[in-house]
């Protein structure tokens, strides 16, 4: 997948500069057959090249890595899964030529489902309401009783004409008094429409918010030097040695480090924030988006103070990439610490490239991170042998394995499911699973690939159902899209 887009982003950008395959190929030091094949996929591009030919197009390298379009393409072959799962589609790899040669409509496409996901949440959600809401219910019922007997009495006065004016006027009465009653109900069914607690909350901003820590890989430039100043003037230091306590006053337990962290940071770090958002379309100040997008940035400002990045990136080498012990030496949750790992993107400072993915024992996936060769489920379920629903068998334990997908890719996956909150006397455990994830060949890094023999313990896995081809997979829940 990665080559298709490389050498369609090549040619795109060679012919916009108005250079000859002749001339780049002199100037990158190949030759120009060479580069020939490059731009037809037939040959990879090394790193080296890639920077040769990137400083002659005079654009970033990152614009010939094709990571964006890749998860592009990642998402046009879900949405033809989600969408089409029953009919004759294209062939599935075409994806990437599509998205090579058209990126805007590819774009086009994905908002276009989005939106689609928007209305039809919004019909189910209503229906939902419609036919379990009690309030509606009553209401309906309600209004039928004030009809039928306004159309009673009514029928009475219209059919008779011998009625005394005492029954007359009991039975106008009667209409008048189940008027105003009927008209209240139908007033107060109105308000319940128009409440807001009755809309139903969009799927597209959390998209916009996903596409925003995508493209940055995690990693916030602004709000790390935010948190080194916080750190730096000691204003931490009365949180961090304030264990949380419990106000038997007032029955509630106080906030953690953590969560007064980040609302310290909603007054100190909201310029940072803003200014990121105001660099990525869709974020507008007063919209859901942007409430999302600025929450999700103040956690991560919160985890930047409680794990400064020098020292966290030089704890994270020496411990393997352990998010155990990682939580236990900078005293956060595991899911904040194996958070944190993802985030060690800092130009020369880089840690291992972890996906991370968070998942509910129904499957639901509340956060997510891919990797490049690892696209994660948007609209869907992952695959059912990821060890992020293995740990659901072992809570508070470590579930790892090797996965090697269809493509030839292989990656390490490890996940623990952890108690969000103790559960409440006779309710049940508030479990959520927390999965890492990292290139196959970065596994000797990591210490969760200790005492798994690699070649000997990889399983062969796929990203969901309707996109693996392997057929005779026993774990399938649903037929793949094609054969």
């Amino acid at each position: 997948m990665a080559a298709k887009l490389v050498g369609l982003k090549i040619r795109t950008l060679r012919m916009q500069a108005g250079l000859s395959q002749n001339i780049l190929a002199q100037r990158a030091g190949i030759s120009p057959s060479y580069l020939n094949l490059i731009e037809r996929n037939r040959r990879p591009a090394s790193t080296l090249l890639l920077d040769r030919i990137a400083a002659e197009l005079a654009v970033d390298r990152a614009q010939l890595d094709g990571e964006a379009e890749r998860r592009l393409a990642d998402e046009v072959r879900e949405v033809s899964a989600e969408l089409a799962a029953s009919e004759k589609l294209p062939e599935l790899a075409s994806a990437e030529e599509f998205v090579g040669h058209h990126p805007g409509w590819a774009a086009l496409l994905l908002r276009l489902y989005r939106s689609y996901q928007d209305r039809d949440a919004a019909v189910l959600a209503l229906a939902d309401r419609l036919e379990h809401d009690p309030f509606l219910r009553d209401s309906v019922h309600q209004m039928l009783t004030h009809v039928t007997s306004i159309r009673s009495a009514a029928e009475i006065v219209q059919a008779s004409d011998t009625l005394e004016s005492t029954d007359s006027r009991r039975f106008l009465e009667i209409v008048a008094g189940d008027s105003a009653r009927l008209s209240q109900t139908a007033m107060a069914l109105a308000a319940f429409f128009d409440s807001a607690q009755t809309r139903v909350r969009a799927a597209t901003p959390t998209e916009k918010v996903d596409a925003l820590i995508v493209a940055s890989q995690n990693y916030f430039p602004e709000l790390e030097a935010y948190a080194d100043a916080v750190r730096a003037a000691g204003e931490h230091e009365t949180l961090l040695h304030a264990p949380p306590s419990f106000d038997a006053a007032d029955n509630e337990e106080r906030p953690s480090p953590f969560e007064q962290l980040r609302a310290q940071a909603r007054l100190g770090a909201a310029g940072e924030v803003a200014a990121i958002l105001s660099r990525h379309e869709g974020f507008e100040q007063d919209g859901e988006a942007f409430r999302l997008a600025a929450n999700a940035l103040f956690a991560y400002t919160a985890a930047a103070v409680l794990m400064p990045y020098g020292p966290f990136h030089a704890a994270a080498e020496r411990h393997r990439y352990d998010p155990n012990r990682l939580a236990r030496l900078f005293g956060v949750s595991y899911e904040q610490a194996a958070h944190r790992m993802t985030t060690l993107r800092r130009p020369g400072r880089e840690g291992v490239r972890f996906a991370f993915m968070r998942a509910d024992p129904s499957g639901y996936i509340s956060k997510r991170l891919p990797l490049p060769r690892l696209p994660l489920p948007r609209y869907g379920n992952a695959c059912p042998l990821w060890v992020i629903y293995t740990a659901f068998q072992t809570p508070g334990m470590t579930a790892r394995a090797f996965g090697a997908l269809a493509s030839g890719d292989d990656f390490l996956f490890f996940a623990r499911a952890v108690e969000k909150q103790p559960a409440m006397t006779g309710g049940a455990r508030h479990l959520m699973s927390i999965m890492l994830a990292c290139d196959g060949d970065d596994a000797a890094r990591v210490a969760a690939a200790d005492g798994i023999e690699r070649r000997a313990a990889t399983v062969p896995v796929g990203t969901t159902c309707r996109l693996c081809v392997r057929e005779a997979c026993r774990q399938r829940q649903e037929p793949p899209l094609i054969a």
